[in-house]
C-alpha cells in the first residue's frame, strides 16, 4: 500500500487521516483519486496538506483488498465535522467518495446502504441527507431511543418547521411497524396537525386523537374539548395571570378548601357560616363556579377569616375579576360536571397515543392554562408512577409535549417563574416525559432550557438566531453564515450523543413522507396504509361491514 494523501478530521479531537492506494494506481495531484475494489469505486480526496510522520502500525490498518478501515475511523468521511452524503450511480457501479467541508467546498458523495452498518453512521427515516438543494435518497431508520430526548426544531416562517415536526412526529407513530415510539400531547395554536397525522388511524388501530371545540362526528378520533372546572387548581390558573402571592393565591385555597369540605361532610360553624354555605352549595358545583357566581357578601360570610379584614372586599373582587377574565372568554371549553379526559389521555399516552390538543379556536390565556394543565397532569402521573409504582412505570411508553410557538412557555422570564413545560424541559427525561420545542427564534429560549435539548434541527434563520444556537450546540459555528440561505424544507441536525458533527438534511413535504413510509394493502394491493396488519382503511371497512351483515 501506498500513502497518497492525509486530511484533518474530527471525532470529537482533530486527528489526521492518512490515504492509502496500490501504488500502481497512484495519482500525484490534489483532487480525487479513483480505487476500484470488487463491484464498488471508492473516489479518495487526496489533499496537499503537509504530512506528519506515521505511526508504525498505521498501514496494518488498511486490506489492500476491499479498502476497509477498522471502526476507530468510522468518521473519516466527516472531514472537518460536518459531511454531506449522496448515493449516486454510474451505468451498474455503485460510487462511494469523501470530501471534506469546508476546506474542500460542497461537492458530495454518498455511501452504499450497507456502509451504515459497516461505519454505523446515522441512520434517519423522517428526513434525507441532502446535497445543497438536492435531496438524497439515504432512509434507512432513526435509533428508537434517539426520538425519546428533548428536541428542538427552529427555523423562520416558511422554513417548514411544521411540516418537519409533523413528520418527526410520524416517525414516532410509525414506530416499528407494530406501535408507536412514543404517546403524548400536541399543543396546536393553528390547528395543522391532525388532519395530516390522522393517516395512521385505522378501524383497528388508533394512534392519534383530536381535542378539539368542532369535533367531526364522523371520524370516531376527535372529540370534544370540554374540560371539568372542577380540576383546576389555584397553580393551573397562576400559570396565566398573576395574583398576589401573600393575599389573593390564599383566598382561592380557601375557597377550594371549603367547597371540596362541603361536598364532603357538609356545612358547619356558626348559624350564618351555616347559612352561607348552604346557599353556595346551591349556586356553585365547584371552587371557581364559587368564586365567579357568589357575590362578595356572600363569600365573606361563608370564609368570616376574609370577612374580617379591612381589605377582604377588595381582595374578593380582583380574584373575582382575573378569574373571571380566565373562564368566560372561552365559557364552551368549560363543564361544570366532572367527566375524565385528563384521565382517558394520560392513559392513552401511556400506551403509545397521541393527543393533538387543538387550541385554534380559543383565546390565549386558554390555550396556555390547557396546555400547562394537560402538561402537568401527565409530567405528575409519570413522576409519581416513576417514584411510587416502578414495575407499572417501566410498562408505560414515553411521553412527549411538542410545543408550537414555545417562547410562551420557554422564554428567560417564563421559564424562571417555573412553570410547568419548563420543568418538563429541564427535568422530564429522568421520568420518561421529553419535549418537542417548535420556535421561530430560538435566540428567545431560556439558555438553561437549551442545554438540555441533544437533538436539534435547525432550519432557515438569520444570523443572530443562528449564532444563539452555538453557545448550546456544538459544531455549529461554522455554518452560521450559510444557515440564512437555507431553502425550505433545508436544515442542520445534530444530536449530541448520536454523532459528533452536524448532518446536512432535506425534509420532504408530509404528503410525500407519508406516501413513502406506508406499505401497500395485502389485499387489495393498491391503496397505501400504517396498519400494522398491512390492510388499508378501505378493506377494513368492508371486512367490518362482512362481519356484521353476517350476524344478522
Amino acid at each position: 500500500m501506498e500513502k497518497v494523501g492525509s486530511v484533518d478530521y474530527f471525532d470529537g479531537a482533530k486527528r489526521r487521516l492518512y490515504f492509502f492506494v496500490e501504488r500502481e494506481n497512484f495519482v500525484e495531484e490534489e483532487g480525487f483519486y479513483k480505487v476500484v475494489s470488487g463491484d464498488k469505486i471508492f473516489y479518495i480526496f487526496v489533499t496537499s496538506l503537509s504530512e506528519h510522520p506515521l505511526e508504525s502500525d498505521v498501514g496494518s490498518r488498511y486490506s489492500p483488498a476491499g479498502f476497509d478501515f477498522d471502526f476507530g475511523e468510522r468518521f473519516l468521511l466527516y472531514g472537518q465535522a460536518s459531511v454531506l452524503l449522496e448515493y449516486r450511480k454510474e451505468g451498474n457501479s455503485k460510487i462511494v467518495g469523501y470530501k471534506t467541508i469546508p476546506r474542500h467546498g460542497s461537492g458530495i458523495y454518498e455511501l452504499d446502504e450497507s456502509d451504515f452498518d459497516i461505519l454505523q453512521l446515522p441512520k434517519l427515516d423522517f428526513a434525507h441527507v441532502r446535497s445543497g438543494s438536492r435531496k438524497l435518497e439515504t432512509k434507512v431508520g432513526f435509533e428508537k431511543d434517539a426520538y425519546v430526548t428533548h428536541w428542538l426544531i427552529s427555523g423562520w416562517t416558511n422554513s417548514g418547521k411544521t411540516n418537519s415536526s409533523k413528520i418527526l412526529l410520524g416517525g414516532t407513530l410509525k414506530g416499528d411497524g407494530n406501535s408507536p415510539f412514543a404517546g403524548g400531547i400536541v399543543i396546536d395554536p393553528h390547528g395543522e396537525y391532525y388532519s395530516d397525522l390522522k393517516s395512521f388511524n385505522t378501524p383497528n388501530d388508533t394512534r392519534i386523537v383530536h381535542l378539539t371545540m368542532s369535533p367531526d362526528s364522523n371520524d370516531e378520533n376527535e372529540k370534544a374539548l370540554h374540560i371539568p372546572l372542577n380540576i383546576l387548581t389555584p397553580n393551573d390558573l397562576c400559570e396565566v395571570k398573576d395574583f398576589a402571592s401573600e393575599t389573593q393565591i390564599p383566598f382561592m385555597w380557601a375557597c377550594r378548601k371549603l367547597h371540596r369540605n362541603l361536598n364532603l361532610n357538609g356545612p358547619s360553624g356558626s348559624e350564618d357560616e351555616v347559612s352561607a354555605q348552604k346557599e353556595i352549595l346551591e349556586k356553585a358545583k365547584n371552587w371557581v363556579d364559587m368564586i365567579l357566581n357568589c357575590d362578595t357578601q356572600l363569600l365573606m360570610r361563608a370564609l368570616p377569616d376574609y370577612g374580617q379584614q379591612s381589605k377582604g372586599d377588595a381582595i374578593i373582587g380582583a380574584v373575582k375579576r382575573r378569574v373571571r377574565g380566565i373562564i368566560r372568554e372561552d365559557s364552551d371549553v368549560w363543564l361544570e360536571e366532572y367527566y375524565p379526559i385528563i384521565e382517558e389521555v394520560i392513559e392513552g399516552t401511556t400506551r403509545g397515543l397521541w393527543y393533538v390538543l387543538d387550541v385554534s379556536r380559543i383565546s390565549d390565556d386558554t390555550s396556555k392554562l390547557l396546555s400547562s394543565l394537560f402538561s402537568y397532569k401527565l409530567f405528575n402521573a409519570y413522576k409519581k408512577a416513576s417514584l411510587g409504582d416502578r414495575k407499572a412505570w417501566e410498562s408505560f411508553k414515553p411521553a412527549g409535549v411538542l410545543i408550537e410557538e414555545a417562547h410562551n412557555y420557554l422564554s428567560p422570564e417564563e421559564s424562571s417563574k417555573g412553570n410547568t413545560i419548563a420543568k418538563i424541559a429541564k427535568e422530564g427525561r429522568k421520568f420518561k416525559v421529553f419535549t418537542i420545542v417548535v420556535e421561530q427564534d430560538p435566540s428567545g429560549i431560556d439558555q438553561r432550557v437549551l442545554k438540555q435539548i441533544h437533538n436539534k434541527i435547525t432550519l432557515q434563520l438569520i444570523p443572530k438566531d443562528a449564532r444563539a444556537l452555538t453557545e448550546t450546540t456544538p459544531y455549529m459555528d461554522d455554518l452560521v453564515d450559510k444557515i440564512p440561505y437555507y431553502e425550505q424544507g433545508e436544515g442542520v441536525f445534530v444530536s449530541t450523543g448520536s454523532f459528533n458533527f452536524a448532518l446536512p438534511i432535506k425534509f420532504p413535504h408530509i404528503s410525500e413522507w407519508l406516501d413513502t413510509n406506508s406499505e401497500v394493502c395485502k389485499k387489495c394491493k393498491n391503496k397505501k396504509t400504517f396498519s400494522s396488519d398491512k390492510v388499508c382503511v378501505a378493506c377494513q371497512g368492508k371486512k367490518k361491514r362482512e362481519d356484521i351483515r353476517s350476524m344478522m
